[in-house]
């Protein structure tokens, strides 16, 4: 036994992470101020965002097929898309609708596949399809994905649809012009119309009928692109911008030209005017008209910063008497709320520690323990983005239930060390 000991003691000693760190005190401490400096800095530059992001392995296809039954839409839009985007690699499952006047498709991706190549193929093989119907629209595809507005806003009043939606349109274009702000939309409103109502008898008086009067605004309410000219200085594009969006845009298109040189303008023969589509939703709120904008965060924008600059502009922003604004949501201030919990829990768990071994123990164990707590969670901020994950509602909440366990280590770990040293180990 004794020449095992001896054996035993003349063989280098290994030593773990721990023993390494307590008998090389300025590695210890270079490593604590990397984690903290780095820590510190990583929470002023990483992502906030109230929910993680992620993405939807579904392709949506859409089809308007106006004046058709929904048993012409199977046979004449979904059958030919389902058999062209069959044979494309990636697709898990699809899902059609037919209804009146229109044709959905929903494509289920497999998991893990390439979204953007198989969106692309099915994009293409949709626009392969040579068997549609004349009458129907241009196919939208689109690869599904998902949004959380930050704050939803709402514009109410004795005014009417038009004056509110008027003002809502300039309220967000003071949002879209603050640089914290990218994306807003307007909801529970109709989209506008202009309305082109033509008496029988002014037809017949000029002869002309509905689909000749169709084709003339057609062609007069685009843009055209008219060429190019070469010059010195390099080539210069000319498009005959025609395009018309207004009732009064639409009142001076001629209709009806002489020889003689007179003409006849479209408002001479119909009634125009600009208003909302009738089949539109619009709100209400205590049975008063209601407009909503929603702020939605892209990027690598904050929702505290989105929120400041909202309520800054809305504050500011002029309302007729009697319109009055309201907050419908604010997932920002949920934020905001998580955010000082999990902040006041840690800093009222680090007091707690370092009061109760400070009383109990000793004032210095205690400080280092502390310390080893504020290292332990500052420092494991630093590896958040490297793994993909933000600061948001759910990591938040992770941090807090890891605070009490970590609460309880800290204080078994700094007894047990003042038992050793009670013992006279160093």
């Amino acid at each position: 036994m004794d020449g095992k000991e001896k054996e035993e003691k003349g063989k280098p000693r290994k030593e773990g992470a721990i023993a390494y760190m307590a008998r090389n005190s300025v590695a210890t401490n270079l490593l604590m101020l990397v984690l903290l400096g780095g820590g510190i800095f990583t929470m002023y530059n990483i992502q906030k965002e109230v929910f993680p992001e992620f993405q939807l392995d579904f392709v949506e296809v859409s089809v308007a097929y106006p004046g058709a039954s929904p048993a012409e839409v199977e046979q004449g839009v979904l059958q030919p898309v389902e058999e062209a985007v069959r044979g494309v690699q990636g697709i898990k499952e699809i899902v059609s609708e037919a209804s009146e006047g229109s044709g959905d498709i929903s494509i289920e991706l497999v998991a893990g596949s390439e979204r953007m190549k198989a969106f692309q193929d099915i994009d293409q093989a949709i626009n392969r399809i040579r068997t549609f119907p004349d009458d129907i629209e241009r196919p939208e595809v689109r690869l599904q994905s998902r949004q959380r507005d930050v704050i939803q806003i709402g514009l109410y009043g004795p005014a009417d649809i038009w004056t509110l939606r008027q003002l809502a349109e300039r309220l967000r274009t003071l949002l879209l012009n603050n640089p914290n702000i990218t994306q807003v939309e307007l909801g529970n409103v109709p989209e506008y119309e202009t309305r082109i109502e033509i008496p029988r008898r002014n037809l017949q008086k000029y002869n002309l009928t509905l689909g000749q009067v169709a084709d003339i605004i057609r062609q007069s309410s685009n843009d055209v692109p008219a060429g190019a000219v070469q010059t010195q200085s390099g080539e210069i594009l000319l498009r005959m911008q025609e395009r018309k969006q207004w009732a009064k845009e639409y009142g001076n298109i001629t209709v009806v030209s002489s020889e003689s040189g007179a003409n006849v303008a479209l408002k001479d023969i119909a009634t125009i005017t600009d208003g909302f589509e009738e089949t539109g939703f619009h709100g209400q709120f205590n049975q008063e008209n209601y407009v909503e904008l929603r702020i939605f965060r892209i990027g690598d924008q904050s929702p505290l910063e989105i929120a400041d600059a909202v309520g800054t502009i809305v504050e500011n922003f002029q309302l007729p008497p009697g319109v009055k604004y309201r907050t419908d949501s604010n997932r920002a201030a949920d934020y905001r709320e998580r955010l000082s919990l999990l902040t006041e829990n840690g800093i009222l768990a680090i007091l707690i520690v370092l009061i109760i071994l400070t009383l109990f123990l000793e004032r210095r164990l205690a400080f280092w323990v502390m310390m080893g707590m504020t290292v332990s969670f500052v420092g494991g901020i630093i590896f958040l983005p490297l793994i993909g994950i933000s600061v948001n509602m759910i990591s938040m909440f992770g941090f807090l239930v890891v605070l009490g366990i970590v609460v309880d280590d800290a204080i078994v770990v700094g007894e047990n060390v003042y038992e050793y040293r009670q013992k006279g180990l160093s």
